[in-house]
């Protein structure tokens, strides 16, 4: 199977990873659940990503999708980019390494502080509306040579608003489409567009429209150099879920959009990268009729517990040993460690059944899961673990309970 669409549910080597962990000492009583990143995995995925776009595309990958240090400066060192959508994660860029004109800053509430350094920097700024742009011209041409702006192409009906959603006609992100050829014809200098339609919600339809949207504007203003189409690529978290990889994608904007070839590209992929990365385990701790309890939750799986129709994860007990668990299957209630009813994985989920001390396996949960890490009841992070090949290095030690009481002071 292409390492873009794989699954960690699919993948052979999570077996031979979750025994080489437990004879490490992970998984213990002390430190009863950690965070899986597979960092060999994540560079393939990379290579495959710079190879099928055009020559000079600038790839960068969104930070709020996985901010571990470790885990950027691997990106980084492959030669990609960074998309920071706020001032602190252009510091987590920079300490990754980023070089200064690979880093595309996005936020809709950007303050004038924050727009001078980023564009003292060079680094390549999105403008997310009108006021905003007008607030980056008055600055000047930076060094990157980049001034962007953001368009919502408004194709999507308000019957598929989501919260990641973000090209529905009211969307707080970009200047309505329409709005657009005014808006290059008052600003002149402007020389790139931007796009994104959503995360794990557009259709390979939705990205390819927003993206033809895009070029019918940018054609008709020859100072228009650069388009930056986003990320949004769909992920495969269910077995029959199709995905969309990048040469597929790169394929059909090539064979229904000719002219994007003559612009400058930049991506801004996330999810789709991250996701089927990453892994997580945790101990059974408790076990009742139909229900157990282990150490992730909504602290962890935030979009799972609040949103399960749309965050589907695929889940897995193993034994003690990282065995497979045998038996007849059952309906499960998945609940986390948090104090409220709300922190549930899953309901009626079919696994065999469970003992105190087994593993639990959430897949794919490379992307948007530590990012949004929950302080509720003060559970300290989980160790983080990057894996490449037979290699383990620690990308985040478990907080210490001293580091919790600092975060609080």
């Amino acid at each position: 199977m292409d390492v873009w669409q794989q699954r960690t549910a699919d993948d052979p080597a999570l077996a031979r990873q979750l025994r080489s962990l437990l004879d490490r000492g992970f998984l213990s009583d002390a430190h009863p659940h950690v965070v899986v990143h597979d960092l060999g995995k994540m560079s393939r995925r990379t290579e495959v990503l710079k190879s099928v776009f055009c020559p000079g595309t600038l790839h960068t990958v969104a930070i709020k999708a996985n901010p571990l240090l470790g885990v950027l400066k691997r990106l980084v060192d492959q030669g990609l980019g960074l998309e920071a959508a706020s001032a602190g994660e252009i510091e987590l860029a920079l300490a990754a390494g980023c070089p200064t004109h690979k880093i595309v800053f996005d936020s809709p509430a950007k303050t004038r502080p924050e727009l001078r350094r980023a564009h003292a920097m060079g680094c390549l700024i999105n403008a997310n509306s009108e006021a905003e742009l007008e607030r980056l011209v008055a600055l000047g041409r930076s060094c990157s040579g980049y001034l962007g702006v953001r368009c919502n192409p408004g194709l999507v009906e308000e019957s598929r608003e989501s919260t990641t959603m973000v090209a529905t006609p009211n969307s707080k992100f970009g200047v309505p489409i329409e709005r657009l050829p005014d808006l290059l014809e008052r600003f002149p200098t402007v020389n790139g567009l931007h796009i994104h339609v959503g995360s794990q919600v557009a259709t390979a339809s939705d990205l390819l429209q927003a993206a033809q949207k895009l070029v019918e504007v940018a054609d008709r203003f020859p100072n228009i150099e650069w388009l930056d189409i986003g990320g949004g690529l769909p992920t495969r978290y269910r077995e029959g879920d199709p995905g969309l990889c990048p040469g597929e994608y790169w394929s059909l904007l090539r064979q229904h959009i000719p002219s994007i070839a003559n612009y400058r590209l930049i991506t801004e992929n996330g999810r789709s990268l991250q996701a089927g990365c990453g892994w997580a385990a945790s101990r059974v701790e408790y076990v009742e009729e139909g229900r157990m309890i282990v150490h992730f939750g909504a602290d962890f799986a935030l979009r799972e517990c609040y949103q399960s129709d749309s965050w589907w994860h695929e889940m897995e007990l193993l034994t003690s040993r990282g065995l497979p668990k045998s038996g007849e299957l059952s309906a499960l209630d998945i609940y986390g460690p948090l104090c409220f009813s709300g922190d549930r994985l899953a309901s009626k989920r079919l696994l065999p059944k469970p003992d105190p001390g087994d593993i639990f396996l959430l897949h794919d949960c490379g992307a948007y899961t530590l990012s949004m890490w929950s302080r509720y009841c003060s559970r300290s992070m989980p160790g983080i673990v990057g894996l490449d090949g037979d290699e383990v290095v620690l990308l985040k030690a478990p907080e210490s309970a001293g580091a919790l009481v600092d975060f609080w002071s």
